[in-house]
């Protein structure tokens, strides 16, 4: 029977503990912790007193009309079924396409069998044996299906075959290890992993606004009011120093009060963030702290309106999106959430020669290889370093203009 009616913070509590009752990271349980306060946010916003599981997908639509699939929709969607997970007193191991059934002869089956005992014995984790017995059963079933039932039927155009079937690209790479394994091993008399293709991930260029832009939606925000005064304040947080909204809005008043630095322990990765209070912040902050209204809530940024509770992500989200409008700024394919501030602080910063390292503590991370890729947004940068292809010649040309089959 379905549990009804558990507190937010109960069902959070219990989640990030089972997950590390199962041997979770820190990394992962503050992903979870993190994203279980999104999904919260939004629940609490629209009139939900309790979790659901009508919540958690009424949620998950509404983030798919806004944004779309991308990698962390897939993350909420994982949190939402764990959580319902815990309403149903369950713990499913598979909440994809990883639970569908192959049909692979007995001797498929066998070699399976042996390759991820192997791969138990080599010290592999449980969680990686099982991708790779997913991986491997999908790429014999398409051998299977190409009368291919056996390892001594194998041959480079049916293997070929088989793994442009294989629509997950991030799968090739664990075929090639299992070909590798069949040849160290003498199952088979050829190694085949070469033939596999490789595959890289697409990489995602982040979403930036120029340094003109910013300003203009800074400009835009009204602060005479006690509404704009705070969201002001929150825009400079990120628009100069780059913080998270998560870190924005768990800002307490003693984290800020009669301070000219900033230390803070991140919500994300749980380091801590050492920065200075620069000048228009801190009067930014003092400024809306002047007419904020009288709560017990140590938080700084609360709602203008009683009852007075801290503001959420979604706040702030749904804030930058009016001033954007305001400024008449057009986003086009550009996301327009409060992490595009952050990011276009760091893409200005190394695009101004400003180092990794100190863009790295800027933004709080821990590896400089983070923030390396802003380098990449700089086009007219980049334009310095292009090459001119040389023209097409011999049996290239032949085969670009069909005079080769």
């Amino acid at each position: 029977m379905q549990r009804q009616n558990d507190s937010f913070e109960e069902l959070k509590t219990e989640l990030l503990e089972r997950l590390e009752a199962r041997g979770c990271t820190s990394i992962t349980i503050t992903g979870y912790r993190y994203q279980c306060n999104c999904i919260f946010a939004w629940l609490q916003e629209n009139g939900y007193g309790s979790y659901s599981k009508e919540g958690g997908t009424a949620f998950l639509q509404d983030y798919y009309s806004k944004h779309g699939g991308n990698q962390y929709y897939d993350a909420l969607k994982t949190v939402v079924y764990r959580l319902n997970d815990i309403l149903d007193a369950a713990w499913n191991d598979v909440h994809s396409d990883k639970g569908k059934h192959f049909d692979l002869s007995a001797e498929w089956i066998k070699t399976v069998d042996r390759y991820c005992c192997w791969a138990d014995e080599t010290g592999h984790a449980p969680g990686t044996i099982k991708n790779k017995r997913y991986a491997i059963s999908w790429f014999l079933s398409e051998l299977s299906k190409l009368q291919c039932c056996s390892p001594d039927q194998l041959s480079p155009i049916l293997i070929t075959s088989a793994s442009v079937k294989i629509s997950d690209h991030n799968l090739w790479g664990e075929i090639r290890v299992f070909l590798r394994y069949l040849a160290e091993f003498e199952i088979v008399k050829l190694d085949y992993s070469t033939i596999i293709p490789h595959y890289n991930k697409p990489y995602v260029i982040p979403s930036v606004y120029s340094v003109e832009e910013i300003k203009r939606i800074e400009e835009s925000v009204d602060t005479c009011t006690v509404l704009g005064k705070r969201d002001y304040a929150m825009i400079l947080l990120a628009s100069r120093m780059g913080m998270r909204s998560g870190d924005i809005v768990k800002l307490k008043i003693g984290d800020v009060k009669d301070r000219s630095e900033l230390n803070i322990i991140q919500e994300k990765t749980g380091n801590i963030l050492h920065l200075p209070l620069i000048k228009e912040v801190r009067s930014a902050i003092e400024d809306y702290l002047s007419v904020r209204p009288s709560s017990p809530i140590e938080q700084i940024f609360i709602n203008v309106c009683a009852p007075y509770h801290a503001v959420t992500t979604s706040t702030r989200r749904k804030a930058l999106k009016k001033y954007m409008g305001l400024a008449g700024i057009d986003p086009g394919n550009r996301k327009c959430g409060p992490h595009a501030l952050r990011a276009s602080l760091a893409s200005s910063m190394v695009n101004d020669d400003i180092s990794y390292e100190t863009v790295r503590k800027v933004l709080g991370h821990s590896s400089n290889n983070a923030v390396k890729h802003y380098a990449r947004i700089d086009v007219e940068k980049l334009r310095r370093y292009s090459l001119t292809p040389p023209a097409p010649a011999g049996r290239f040309h032949a085969f670009l203009y069909g005079e080769v089959k």
